[in-house]
């Protein structure tokens, strides 16, 4: 298949699941919030699906490696479908909980398969295009989700809601078997499993990657998870309003992942990564100290725009890595999801003991000793730094 063909495949298939995983976000935290649940509630009601991600995105890698990306995401869409159909019964957030939790051990299926495809075209795609996976799965999530649960939420019934997300899963299944790359032959003489993850873990661009993955995951978690909550606990904003910030923070990152992936070509990588550190910390004290939409909207705007940079360098350097990219990208997303999981239990811990919009303050001086640590952990390296990182810089 041609690049230019699979990129028009690709690029739909990841716009529906983005419109289905924000579509289906907020549906749940809506929902969650009818059943009278609490923020710390509805903190582990989004955190349940992150750990259930955490469980299998490492094994899913490899799995994927053994019976190729085609057949697992078609299975993997499967049980999404049924558990979004028995959602709406639940009576309590417990019952919503677990249901995204099993949602959870699904999904790394999907992503770790269409972020490996990505990863072994973006060599022939350009670095240019580096965001584009991310660009679209945003512009679901955070533009197209959004706008459609405002629509759907207010005219239809929760029922009909978590019916909609079920088919939108089940359609994904059935198109990704027309373009999804094929079971590729393994290699002989491929070392064990807990070798190869050792061998993986212990390259220095993955693993520098993966730990400001999760820092930035952790932070946009925090960010999603507690935003609409936010916005209806200050003065003369509703949650509504917390779903149109969700717009602006959408549009700033789809922008920055579908047209900086050039621009960012030129920084070195530690430049790169200062800028988006800058950013996200400006983008927290905007949510801690805001006092009204326009303040949250500028915050959100931030914190997309430091996510997408960030986003961008990681994506070059693991692109620039040699042989097949399931394993290494099972690895990437466990990093996203045990920082989305950790964003979210954290926030939902910390507004037990301070008002919710202190939270954000809170979390300054974590992002902070994250950077620390990425920091010692470069300056340590071996002096021979590996030619991804050579590219890169």
């Amino acid at each position: 298949m041609s690049d230019n063909r699979f990129l028009a495949n690709f690029i739909f298939l990841s716009l529906v699941s983005g419109l289905t995983i924000g579509l289906g976000k907020i549906v749940t935290t809506l929902y969650a919030l009818s059943l009278g649940a609490t923020p710390f509630q509805v903190g582990v009601v989004s955190a349940m699906e992150s750990i259930g991600m955490m469980v299998v995105t490492v094994p899913a890698g490899f799995i994927i490696a053994r019976y190729g990306m085609r057949s697992v995401y078609f299975v993997a869409s499967l049980g999404p479908l049924l558990v979004n159909l028995a959602l709406p019964f639940s009576p309590s957030w417990i019952g919503l909980a677990i249901g995204r939790g099993l949602i959870g051990l699904c999904i790394p299926f999907r992503i770790v398969s269409m972020n490996s495809a990505f990863l072994e075209r973006l060599k022939t795609l350009g670095p240019a295009k580096a965001g584009w996976y991310r660009g679209t799965l945003t512009g679901g999530m955070a533009i197209v989700g959004p706008a459609a649960a405002t629509l759907l939420t207010q005219r239809l019934s929760p029922f009909i809601c978590f019916l909609l997300v079920a088919g939108l899963f089940g359609l994904m299944g059935l198109f990704s078997l027309s373009f999804m790359p094929a079971r590729q032959a393994p290699v002989e003489g491929a070392p064990g499993v807990l070798e190869e993850l050792r061998m993986i873990v212990a390259n220095a661009d993955i693993a520098e990657s993966c730990l400001i993955e999760f820092l930035s995951s952790a932070t946009n978690s925090l960010f999603g998870t507690f935003i609409i909550l936010l916005a209806a606990a200050l003065p003369l904003l509703t949650a509504q309003d917390g779903i149109h910030v969700m717009l602006f923070q959408g549009v700033t990152a789809v922008a920055m992942l579908f047209l900086g992936g050039s621009l960012v070509d030129r920084f070195r990588t530690r430049t790169a990564y200062g800028l988006g550190l800058a950013l996200a910390t400006g983008a927290l004290f905007a949510f801690g100290l805001a006092g009204g939409f326009t303040t949250l909207a500028l915050g959100a705007v931030l914190l997309s725009a430091g996510s997408a940079i960030v986003h961008l360098v990681n994506m070059r350097m693991l692109a620039a890595l040699p042989g097949g990219k399931s394993k290494i990208a099972g690895l990437y997303n466990l990093a996203s999801m045990t920082g989305s999981s950790f964003g979210a239990i954290a926030g939902g811990l910390m507004s037990r003991a301070v008002p919710l919009q202190s939270i954000y303050l809170i979390w300054l001086p974590l992002l902070l000793l994250g950077a620390i640590a990425v920091r010692i952990i470069h300056q340590r390296r071996p002096q021979a730094a590996s030619f991804a990182t050579e590219a890169a810089e």
